[in-house]
């Protein structure tokens, strides 16, 4: 652990002109205020179009000491992926300007602006796991079937009125359509070759602002935690969400397998579209691997 205080010479703030945008002008005077005193210069970025965020990172990422990330977990995402090929990359603070926050919530930053952003410098800078697909980096999850399906069924009206309420709605109604797909998963000590209906691969603890019940979930031991749903269904989904650990669970390996791994390679018999932080980028097959760790700003409940 690194505690960082008023130690910041540059900082670069991102801020995504879509996520939350009604509240982009008060969020900006709220860390403005912050950092102005702190902080000698602070440069402002927007992002407007999908890839800006990437395209920044990468180009200014190396002349700062701190990347300030205003957006939902979709311009984490991409932020990341610039930061990840740098050879020296800076820090990265996470602030809440999304829909769900997922990645925040696992590096226990506050939801609360003004508090996320004071823990900036008086919270702590950890080394945290980032995760490479192929060519590409994320932080967050990996998921291909019902999560990536349910991810693109979202209506963005829906979205901007019910905010995280929409992903729930969404994925109930994706539910009725889903089909199985065969699939083969090769990990550490283990071949899997079945049908599901989900994959979802976790850095992090949290998807839709629900935690994952695995209590060993870490962004710092090295291992991804493996979750294959091979039926869908209202009662099993809603045993997973109310479960606190699968300690407390036994359900039916029919239904549900769990594994931990450092890495795995995953193929399915048609190219399916893959979910990474709530971005579509890519198709199976892909290798998945735990290749770097980052420098993150997290809270005291880290």
């Amino acid at each position: 652990m690194e505690v960082m205080k008023n130690m910041y010479k540059r900082a670069l703030i991102l801020y995504n002109d879509q996520a939350g945008q009604n509240e982009a002008v008060k969020n900006l005077e709220i860390i403005i205020n912050i950092f102005a005193p702190k902080i000698p210069e602070i440069i402002l970025r927007r992002t407007e179009k999908k890839g800006d965020g990437e395209r920044i990172c990468r180009e200014e990422g190396g002349s700062v000491d701190l990347v300030c990330i205003l957006g939902g977990d979709g311009t984490v995402h991409e932020c990341i992926n610039g930061l990840a090929e740098l050879e020296r990359p800076p820090h990265a603070a996470v602030l809440p300007g999304g829909t769900c926050n997922d990645f925040l919530r696992s590096l226990g930053v506050p939801q609360n602006m003004k508090q996320a952003v004071q823990a900036v410098f008086s919270g702590k800078v950890e080394a945290v796991d980032v995760v490479k697909v192929n060519e590409r980096w994320f932080t967050n999850f990996l998921g291909i079937g019902l999560i990536t399906e349910t991810s693109e069924n979202i209506n963005d009206n829906l979205k901007e009125v019910f905010g995280k309420i929409s992903y729930f709605i969404s994925a109930l109604q994706t539910m009725n359509t889903i089909e199985p797909f065969p699939f083969k998963l090769t990990a550490d000590n283990h071949v899997i070759e079945d049908e599901g209906v989900m994959i979802l691969v976790a850095n992090g603890r949290f998807i839709g602002t629900s935690e994952l019940p695995v209590s060993s979930i870490s962004l710092q031991d090295g291992m991804l935690d493996v979750f294959i749903l091979k039926q869908a269904g209202i009662p099993l989904v809603r045993s997973v969400l109310q479960t606190k650990g699968l300690s407390e669970w036994n359900p039916d390996p029919a239904e549900f397998e769990y594994i931990r791994t450092s890495g795995l390679s995953l193929e399915t018999s048609a190219p399916a579209k893959i979910d990474m932080d709530g971005e579509i980028y890519m198709e199976t097959p892909v290798r998945i691997e735990l290749a770097k760790k980052l420098p993150f700003v997290t809270g005291e409940n880290f």
